[in-house]
């Protein structure tokens, strides 16, 4: 047993500094900020759970002071979009408040049991979605990064999405100031709860009218409930290798397997359980998927189960929902894992400074961040891993000869 925990341990042990010299490549890659200190591991620190749980308290407090709920078209989503506003003006940004009508439809939202249902009249909403740009970065290869703000009109919405809203703003304020290669895009979307119509509003309005800055989106990052308290963390599919296409999956575009590359590189740089899931029709990735852009996203789980091997890895209760509170009332504060909130905000803040740091060429297929393993650090370190393992082997069954040698020794004695 000793012997055992030896070889496990030196494993082990190679292996920590094998990832931590993955997890260092990126950062060598990386162009320095303005103090010479902007690194993956610097940026990652500079978004915390405090952070994260100010911006959250902010939204139960417009929820709480507005009818429970921060719907389109209500006064909780006007004070939630405030929020985000004013913050964005204290990290140095200038963000722009776009303004436009919801087709809004109570039996046709209710049918397809995806808007905020509910005190309320049919007809045309008036809704923004915000939107904040780097100071720095080249236009044409433009990384946006998005999460939709409003709830259903049921809930609070803290985790769906208060959770993927606040991981978009504290990354906006940890790089806020710093000079990067490619510009970064923040936005906040209206009225995903209602088909999507903040995300769509903005890609046909920049087809219409601006097409050339549509054809600068890079790709395009999702962030839509990050923080569910049964969590698992997972990491959209770009390229169907994780089990296939489900019967809502969508079609990932070209380069959306560099996103998944990039996001599984950093998970598994500080060794993080992650896993895929697939590029479903259920957040505002959609919009961006069928206008071609690139995408990817984390997700923490919904009204799904988990499973015993996902209990294994995570923590959490196998069989019970990812999130209980699930588009209910008590998807509050109390409903979000802030632990788990910020890991997938510090792997969105590495990915978001990796991409915005590398070469994005015009025209050709999207690769991950320069100096990001192409591979999986598994795949990586299969070659040593194998060596160690064998060596392993080799010391054990050697030193169980040996010591049966010995014992014959001294019964012939």
């Amino acid at each position: 047993m000793e012997r055992r925990a030896t070889s496990t341990g030196l494993v082990r042990a190679a292996l920590v500094v094998l990832l931590s010299l993955i997890a260092g490549g990126p950062a060598t890659a990386l162009p320095a900020g303005r103090d010479g200190t902007v690194t993956t591991e610097a940026i990652t620190r500079a978004v915390t759970a405090e952070q994260l749980e100010g911006h959250l308290r902010a939204f139960q407090d417009a929820a709480d002071a507005h009818g429970g709920n921060r719907a389109v078209g209500t006064a909780g989503y006007r004070a939630s979009v405030d929020h985000v506003v004013e913050r964005l003006r204290a990290a140095g940004y200038h963000p722009r408040v776009q303004v436009f009508t919801v087709p809004y439809d109570e039996e046709h939202d209710d049918e397809h049991g995806h808007g905020d249902g509910g005190d309320a009249a049919t007809g045309p909403r008036v809704t923004y979605n915000v939107l904040a740009d780097t100071a720095t970065g080249d236009p044409a290869g433009t990384v946006l990064l998005g999460a939709h703000l409003d709830s259903v009109r049921e809930s609070p919405g803290l985790n769906d999405n208060g959770s993927g809203a606040a991981g978009v703003l504290a990354v906006a304020e940890a790089l806020a100031g710093t000079d990067t290669r490619n510009r970064v895009r923040f936005a906040w979307w209206g009225a995903e709860e209602v088909d999507y119509n903040g995300a769509d509003h903005y890609v046909s309005d920049l087809r219409a009218n601006d097409p050339g800055a549509f054809d600068d989106i890079a790709l395009y990052l999702n962030l839509d409930m990050i923080g569910s308290p049964n969590y698992g963390r997972f990491v959209y599919d770009g390229d169907t290798s994780g089990g296939g296409r489900h019967d809502d999956s969508v079609e990932a575009p070209a380069g959306s397997e560099a996103i998944e590359v990039a996001f599984r590189g950093y998970f598994e740089s500080v060794a993080m359980a992650a896993e895929e899931v697939p590029l479903d029709d259920g957040s505002d990735h959609l919009v961006f998927a069928e206008a071609g852009i690139p995408v990817g996203g984390l997700f923490t789980g919904d009204s799904g189960e988990k499973t015993r091997q996902q209990a294994e890895w995570y923590g959490g209760e196998a069989g019970a929902d990812y999130d209980p509170c699930y588009h209910s009332a008590c998807d509050d504060m109390d409903n979000v894992d802030l632990q788990v909130l910020e890991e997938m905000s510090d792997a969105t803040a590495a990915v978001v400074l990796g991409f915005a740091s590398s070469t994005i060429d015009d025209g050709a297929p999207l690769r991950p961040p320069d100096g990001w393993p192409r591979r999986s650090a598994f795949e990586e370190l299969r070659p040593v891993l194998t060596t160690l393992v064998g060596l392993g082997v080799v010391a054990a069954v050697a030193g169980g000869v040996a010591v049966a040698v010995r014992r014959r020794a001294r019964v012939r004695r």
